[in-house]
């Protein structure tokens, strides 16, 4: 894969980059969560890849994370600790992070998730100008042990134009792509509630075009969390998400495609009748929403 517009030094016999490295910005969001905040901290200082920038977002944390990272900030000048007086809420804290960055390149980290050693490296050595972004599997590890790989797909994915992720987040959670493009875009838009992954990438390949999602998993996802506590909140529902999703981006949602969104937002309130489920199976030559249907009758 070249590298286009960085300017770069040589490569490896594998094809890494040897000097010159552009850097990259990581950016956590984080919120009264110190202890996995430090496991996801240490995943990044464990990089095979020497040039990055670490930004940690502090959502106005009320446990011990602001004075744990004030010393850490303090003590590596790779790092660096931004702070919301008051709860703002995930996208206005990205976007502290988004705006600060200094790298060249951009990608982030959910503080309860870790990168695998090599993702920075494997990232960047497969960037090219003409993504909009790129992206990876990743793997779902669970509290009993288990893991598994989330798409499991044998080959990359290239993804021709935003039309491929209007009705379905084809990119997870966490992308990479360059610092002023996703600048470009305004970072994530703090109104929204829920999907604000897939809202962002869509605007993403709707203004810069096609994305590549690569084959390998170079993100660990973890799903240990405690009964009290969730990865995204539910008190938002789906459909309502699903609907702001539509109305914020009409002009990307026109025509049939406008109508098949609604289907799926009807589909997750349980409003969607047989013959509607079958028609947009037979259209989008998908038997799963007949099959949803007739299980759920």
């Amino acid at each position: 894969m070249v590298c286009l517009g960085v300017g770069m030094g040589n490569r490896d016999k594998n094809g890494s980059f040897m000097d010159n490295l552009p850097k990259v910005s990581v950016y956590i969001s984080t919120f009264n969560r110190l202890e996995r905040l430090k496991r996801a901290i240490r995943s990044v200082k464990e990089q095979d890849y020497k040039n990055i920038e670490l930004i940690v977002c502090d959502d106005a944390s009320t446990d011990e994370t602001k004075s744990f990272m004030e010393s850490l900030a303090e003590s590596d000048s790779d790092i660096i600790y931004l702070r919301n007086e008051e709860n703002k809420g995930a996208c206005a804290t990205r976007n502290l992070g988004i705006f600060k960055a200094t790298g060249h390149f951009i990608t982030g980290l959910d503080d309860d998730d870790e990168f695998t050693p090599d993702r920075i490296r494997f990232l960047v050595d497969s960037w090219n100008d003409k993504y909009s972004f790129i992206c990876c599997d990743f793997i779902e590890r669970f509290a009993d042990g288990k893991q598994k790989n989330f798409y499991n797909k044998k080959k990359d994915i290239y993804f021709s134009d935003f039309r491929s992720i209007l009705f379905e987040n084809v990119a997870s959670n966490q992308i990479f792509t360059l610092t002023s493009r996703l600048r470009d875009i305004g970072g994530f838009n703090p109104e929204v509630k829920r999907l604000q992954d897939w809202d962002t990438w869509l605007r993403l390949a709707n203004k810069y075009g096609g994305f590549l999602r690569k084959k390998e998993s170079k993100y660990i996802m973890h799903h240990d969390h405690t009964i009290n506590e969730e990865r995204v909140s539910k008190s938002y529902p789906l459909s309502r998400s699903l609907t702001d999703l539509l109305n914020r981006n009409k002009s990307m949602y026109q025509g049939s495609d406008r109508d098949f969104m609604q289907f799926l937002i009807d589909m997750s309130d349980k409003k969607v009748g047989i013959p509607r489920a079958a028609y947009w199976s037979f259209i989008k030559f998908n038997p799963k929403f007949i099959v949803k249907k007739l299980i759920n009758r």
